[in-house]
């Protein structure tokens, strides 16, 4: 299963889930449920569950795309020894300090808003999501993906434009 995050939803998430080719179910995580309940900050990430369901280990960054990784995973899958990668425990649930739980506030809130077709309303949210929780990813690539989506859905990722961006939002961020 993959779990797509994407305040925009299905239809924006859909393109990349039908171009990795799974034969998968994908979950729309449009609320960020799942990377705010394991303080997951970034994307994309990777989190494997056991037979049974339980969360095995997050593995943070993945590549499908090096073959050192997917033949480890493929081996896991298959009942061999977890890989040295995957050792250790599960990720424990977070609790937010408090300007996370105002940031995902407004966060929720700017969700809503999208819903609603109100835009501008949900990117001031957003924005002040990110001014509250400034190392959550998350929050600042849903923003930069409604205010700029040709940098996000297409093509490739413009990970040059990302570094420009927080750049520019350093002031903002300072202001706080």
């Amino acid at each position: 299963m993959v779990i797509a995050q994407d305040a925009q939803g299905a239809e924006v998430a859909r393109p990349w889930v039908e171009q990795a080719g799974g034969t998968y179910r994908a979950l729309i995580d449009q609320e960020n449920q799942v990377g705010k309940a394991y303080g997951l900050k970034y994307v994309p990430v990777g989190i494997l569950l056991d037979e049974t369901g339980q969360l095995v280990r997050s593995v943070n960054s993945v590549n499908i795309d090096n073959e050192d990784f997917r033949s480890e995973l493929e081996r896991w899958a298959g009942g061999d020894p977890v890989p040295a990668w995957m050792e250790g425990s599960a990720p424990a649930l977070q609790d937010l300090t408090p300007e996370e739980e105002e940031a995902d506030a407004r966060f929720q809130l700017g969700v809503i808003l999208l819903k609603q077709a109100k835009k501008d309303e949900a990117i001031d949210q957003f924005r002040a999501a990110m001014v509250l929780d400034p190392e959550n990813w998350l929050i600042r690539k849903q923003l930069w993906a409604i205010e700029s989506p040709d940098a996000f859905y297409t093509g490739d990722v413009d990970y040059a434009w990302q570094k420009e961006q927080v750049s520019r939002e350093a002031e903002l961020i300072g202001k706080k």
